[in-house]
């Protein structure tokens, strides 16, 4: 137990027997900290939440005019995309400048692992700089609504993939061991469903919706590799406005295309850092950096479905998307789990005759399993790689993973599914924050970034893809409240001086939690280097909080609701702070301090 004032010791030596002293002290110490959590949750609670654009998402802007002017998007993934949809609402043109031209084509578009197959039925162009790219996704709640608004075909043409995309949430999260089972108070309407395909599933599915929805959208092939502003040159010209940028094809060639909005989605190449920077004007960009040292291994099997039928997965491992997700508590341990069934489960034999070559297609399953953690040294290579790296999970639980996950293990070994396994090793990069929103005055006011342009978080907490839509949605916000300027003297026609700045505003204020809580965690294991200039110690009442929020969400519906509803992004965040859920928590902390079981 940490140690108390010596005169409070004493006090309470001769006046009150213990443990009643510290339950006394403990109540007036937190009293007057929740008077004041509940007032800064009426004040904040009513700020403006993200899921106030939705509404406008897929509309055309005001009026049905479009800005007369050119949006360049530099970076055609997941965030380029979004943002380009965004886009085509408010202005004539958009152009997509992406450096990978094999997107553009049949592969590049093609849903179908069938079409476009390279070696070993594998996309033959993968995508060269995303790292999960190959890696099993479930996006959160949030992602699905706001793809709904975007696109009116979109649930019709997810369902074409996979009739199973959209599926419930609940993939048995266990925490620490604890089963964390989503309230059924959450079970209702829309915001029950949620997307679950691959990485290469869901940008394809983008890239061909934004296709089909937006005429105004043009796909260019090279890189921006900087901006013209307007205006006079000089040391200050970065506080202008871009008028135009530079493009490169892959041969080299160097073209200008006249541009009202810049946004960089180039995602961990940052390429607006450069732009915004030059020998004659040189700007730095403050950008926090920790490393968490996460590694972790994706191992792929395939199964035909009936080997499957007596696992003893609660839905049925026929009904069962998302098989198990473990987070480990990092008092206890380091190591994570996650089990998953793709989508696209079927696969092309071919059968060779002297005179006929014949396909066929037949249904299998094909899980992906990817076990991995914090500064681990663990690299599976085998279906007992895999039970041993599961066995080893420490947890305050008698069994830390229900007895399903050795089932399948044992199915894959029994039918020898790991002699055509495939396995990937990964190591995380280090995750960064680049603070934009702190050189407002020194920016152009028509740049700005979304996605991993301006922050990379630990995958293990999937937040990558939401934090793209985010970033959209608000960029969607701004614009609907933009009315662009028209300058009699040159005819030109530009978005207001403060549209960067509101934008940088909103987005910074909406991505920042995102950060502090993924950080916070991250610090949770002394393996973690932390940003320059903190310590492992940051954040620690906010794991103190969260550890203890979780306790209470274990055991009472209305808390794993809030729980739920703000993870999902369909609730404001500070409704965890509500004054009823702080005392909650606060009580289940101080019995935590005093052994008492949760």
């Amino acid at each position: 137990m940490p140690a108390i004032n010596p005169i409070v010791a004493s006090l309470m030596d001769h006046f009150i027997p213990q443990p009643q002293a510290i339950y006394i002290i403990c109540s007036l110490a937190f009293g007057s900290l929740v008077c004041y959590v509940a007032r800064w949750h009426r004040e904040t609670v009513g700020e403006p939440s993200i899921l106030r654009e939705l509404p406008n998402l897929g509309k055309r802007r005001y009026g049905e005019r479009r800005i007369d002017g050119t949006a360049v998007v530099a970076g055609g993934s997941i965030a380029g995309l979004l943002a380009a949809r965004v886009c085509s609402n408010h202005f004539t043109r958009v152009v997509i400048v992406e450096p990978e031209a094999w997107l553009s084509t049949t592969a590049g578009l093609a849903h179908d692992p069938r079409v476009g197959e390279g070696v070993d039925g594998m996309k033959p162009n993968p995508r060269t700089r995303v790292m999960q790219y190959n890696s099993m996704h479930n996006y959160h709640i949030y992602t699905y609504l706001a793809l709904k608004e975007m696109f009116p075909d979109f649930e019709d043409e997810v369902r074409k993939i996979d009739p199973d995309a959209i599926a419930r949430p609940d993939i048995n999260v266990l925490v620490g061991g604890r089963r964390l089972s989503v309230p059924d108070s959450c079970y209702q309407g829309a915001s029950s469903m949620h997307l679950s395909i691959g990485r290469p599933t869901y940008e394809t599915l983008l890239r061909k919706l934004v296709r089909r929805n937006c005429d105004n959208v043009e796909f260019a092939t090279g890189i921006v590799t900087g901006f013209q502003v307007a205006g006079k040159q000089g040391p200050d010209s970065t506080r202008q406005r871009v008028r135009s940028v530079t493009i490169r094809s892959k041969d080299g060639a160097e073209t200008t295309e006249p541009a009202l909005l810049l946004i960089d989605c180039t995602g961990p190449t940052q390429a607006g850092l450069k732009w915004v920077s030059s020998p004659s004007h040189p700007l730095k960009v403050a950008k926090d950096i920790y490393d968490p040292k996460m590694f972790y291994t994706t191992c792929e099997f395939e199964v035909q479905p009936s080997m499957m039928d007596k696992v003893e997965v609660s839905e049925g491992y026929g009904n069962a998307r998302g098989i198990l997700l473990y987070i480990p508590d990092p008092r206890t341990d380091r190591r994570t789990l996650y089990i998953f069934k793709r989508e696209h489960n079927t696969r092309k034999s071919v059968i060779r005759h002297p005179s006929l070559v014949i396909q066929a297609y037949h249904l299998v399953y094909e899980v992906q399993i990817a076990c991995g953690g914090w500064d681990i040294s663990d690299r599976p290579r085998s279906i007992d790689d895999l039970r041993t790296f599961i066995s080893g999970f420490k947890s305050s639980e008698a069994e830390p993973v229900p007895g399903y996950v050795f089932q399948i293990l044992d199915v894959l070994e029994l039918n020898k599914c790991g002699e055509s396994a495939t396995y990937t090793d990964a190591k995380c990069a280090p995750c960064y924050f680049t603070k934009y929103h702190d050189v407002l005055d020194k920016v152009p006011t028509n740049f700005i970034a979304i996605g991993d342009s301006v922050m990379r978080l630990n995958p293990a907490r999937s937040q990558g893809c939401t934090k793209a839509m985010i970033g959209a949605a608000t960029l969607s916000g701004v614009l609907n409240q933009t009315m662009p300027i028209f300058d009699t003297e040159s005819s030109d026609v530009y978005l207001p001086k403060d549209f960067g700045k509101k934008f940088w505003e909103r987005h910074s204020d909406r991505i920042a939690p995102l950060w502090t809580e993924s950080k916070a965690g991250d610090y949770g294991w002394e393996s973690t280097i932390p940003v320059e200039g903190e310590t492992l110690k940051d954040g620690a009442l906010l794991r103190w909080y969260g550890r203890n929020f979780l306790s209470v969400a274990f055991k009472n519906e209305h808390v794993a609701t809030v729980l739920y509803n703000s993870s999902m992004f369909i609730a404001p965040g500070s409704d965890a702070i509500s004054p009823g859920i702080v005392i909650r928590v606060l009580w289940a902390g101080i019995k935590e301090y005093l052994g008492f079981t949760n």
